[in-house]
């Protein structure tokens, strides 16, 4: 009696087991295999393809990963599509009727997986043919970031037919697939044609350049595709390409700001009334402060502006200043960069501002060498960047006074000679910027910054030799640091010799200048022009980073450090 009142119980625990999720065993070596592609219905390279629906069947089961970002159609269809998986099949539904007579590609990248281990199926790729033959031709390359020299993952690789009408930032391609970790792209089946090739990070995956927020670049002619066309390199960058415009023109605090939207190349601002203008770069470059040097609380100017690709603003504007009472931003400096070359007698430092500087204390500054050595600065050892608020120190100063007792010559005391009880004097190397140094706009003082640099001989210090194999009449040659600042540049000069080199990681970076402006030129899709080549040294594993720079050591001596193009 007892048994049969508990059998349900009984009963109830039984189905409770045998409905526990299924789960893949546990134990055993890691399953390192991805699946296989068995059958395709239709099969790869089918042709008068008519259906809408496409099922694939696999060596085990699958499951899907994000397939709709996964999966690459080209030309492009529809995302209304459905993607669905059972066991080891997938089934792709089509939720419009494809093009006549038309190659598509269908590269499914790591959408399908196994269960396990999440191994995708490798180069699973489907070519069928609306018509009665397959398009054979491709073209494949890499992309990279021009700046750094590095490939870019995951960038998008478009192509369009010739079309006069196109705009990269306007229309969505038909083309396009993704790049692999190492920046290679391959699109396949295509039909001959001309195509303008371009690359972009599409972060918001609508398949149009957005250059507010995406590198991009492109080749600047038209690729004829009639074979197959291989070993194509495009760079990208972060560019804007939208209009210049002028956002805002107002009075704050006690300057006069104009915002820009973007970054300016340059800008030039006159008054109309010929009236001296103080003026600088703000915060970025997308913005110029205006600040007061006359008594007029308004006066009419003229600006013209300019972005990296030329685009420009010209207007005239009223500039004015608040009336109220307001506390002007405190006005500050700091020294960005200093170096010491003791046996050249070369003393360089750069310094930054908060502010426009009106007038200098020549009788502040000074670099102490040591308790009797005092070197004054003059005007010739200042230059001056307004817009940028920056002065550049370059001060020669006298190599003797950091002769060693190893390397010295026969010198003429610099001092008296000290007592035999007298101590001689202790190095300081100090670089004093004193109170009231400098004087802003604004006439407020400069506060009292120093300090102490290291001196570096030549056995503190490398020399990095490099050969330039080019034809090209015009180009620049720059020894940048690990975070790509530049430390040396040369130009037009074939070998090339970067002296005093701080023992670090380096690269060396060749700028192939074909306007012969002396600078480096981003390009301008507008006008079909790609930006000016860079190209990086590399080693013989393919690195660009120069690791093995050491105190007195001298290396590319024997021409075994070259960059060709």
């Amino acid at each position: 009696m007892t048994l049969s009142k508990n059998l349900h119980w009984f009963v109830c625990i039984i189905f409770l087991f045998s409905c526990a999720r299924q789960t893949a065993p546990t134990g055993g070596p890691k399953d390192t295999i991805p699946p296989v592609l068995l059958r395709s219905i239709p099969q790869n390279e089918a042709l008068n393809f008519k259906g809408n629906q496409i099922e694939l069947q696999f060596s085990e089961d699958v499951i899907l990963n994000t397939p709709k970002e996964q999966l690459i159609v080209t030309p492009t269809i529809s995302k209304d599509y459905k993607i669905t998986y059972r066991k080891n099949t997938v089934v792709l539904t089509l939720d419009e009727p494809l093009q006549d007579s038309t190659t598509y590609t269908f590269n499914f990248r790591e959408a399908v997986q196994d269960i396990t281990e999440k191994n995708p199926v490798r180069n699973l790729q489907l070519a069928l043919s609306t018509g009665s033959y397959i398009d054979s031709l491709s073209i494949d390359g890499t992309v990279y970031n021009i700046l750094r020299g590095k490939p870019v993952k995951d960038a998008t690789v478009a192509l369009h037919i010739e079309n006069d009408t196109f705009n990269i930032f306007q229309h969505p391609t038909a083309y396009f697939t993704k790049t692999n970790q190492q920046g290679k792209f391959k699109i396949s089946n295509l039909k001959p044609g001309n195509y303008f090739v371009y690359a972009f990070e599409d972060k918001n995956r609508n398949l149009v350049v957005n250059t507010r927020n995406e590198a991009y670049g492109f080749l600047g002619s038209y690729q004829t595709l009639q074979d197959t066309i291989s070993d194509l390199s495009i760079g990208i960058l972060r560019l804007d390409a939208s209009p210049l415009k002028m956002t805002s023109a107002r009075p704050y605090n006690t300057y006069f700001n104009i915002r820009m939207t973007k970054n300016l190349r340059t800008f030039h601002l006159t008054a109309a009334d010929s009236s001296d203008l103080s003026y600088t770069f703000g915060e970025n470059n997308a913005n110029i402060r205006v600040y007061k040097t006359t008594d007029l609380d308004s006066l009419a100017a003229h600006l013209t502006a300019y972005d990296s690709l030329d685009h420009s603003v010209d207007t005239t504007l009223y500039i004015k200043y608040l009336t109220r009472e307001v506390t002007p931003e405190k006005f500050d400096l700091s020294l960005q960069s200093t170096s010491l070359l003791a046996d050249k007698g070369l003393l360089e430092a750069t310094i930054i501002f908060t502010k426009p500087v009106k007038e200098i204390n020549f009788d502040s500054l000074s670099f102490q060498v040591d308790s009797v050595t005092n070197i004054k600065f003059t005007a010739h050892d200042l230059t001056w960047d307004p817009l940028l608020r920056k002065f550049s120190i370059r001060k020669n100063i006298d190599p003797a006074l950091y002769k060693t007792d190893a390397n010295a010559d026969a010198q003429p005391p610099r001092a008296p000679k000290p007592s035999l009880k007298s101590k001689a004097p202790e190095p300081t190397n100090q670089l004093q910027l004193g109170l009231g140094a400098f004087i802003s706009i604004e006439n407020d003082s400069s506060k009292r910054i120093s300090q102490a640099l290291k001196p570096m001989h030549e056995q503190d210090l490398s020399v990095i030799n490099i050969d330039i194999r080019t034809k090209e009449k015009h180009f620049i040659v720059e020894l940048v640091d690990a975070n790509f600042k530049v430390i040396q540049q040369q130009h037009d000069n074939h070998h090339v010799r970067f002296q005093n080199v701080v023992p670090g990681e380096y690269q060396i970076r060749l700028i192939i200048d074909r306007n012969g402006n002396g600078a480096w030129d981003p390009g301008n899709y507008f006008r079909h022009v790609e930006p000016e080549p860079i190209i990086y040294y590399r080693s013989a594993d393919g690195s660009t980073s120069i690791k093995g720079v050491k105190a007195n050591w001298e290396i590319g001596t024997d021409g075994e450090m070259f960059i060709t193009y």
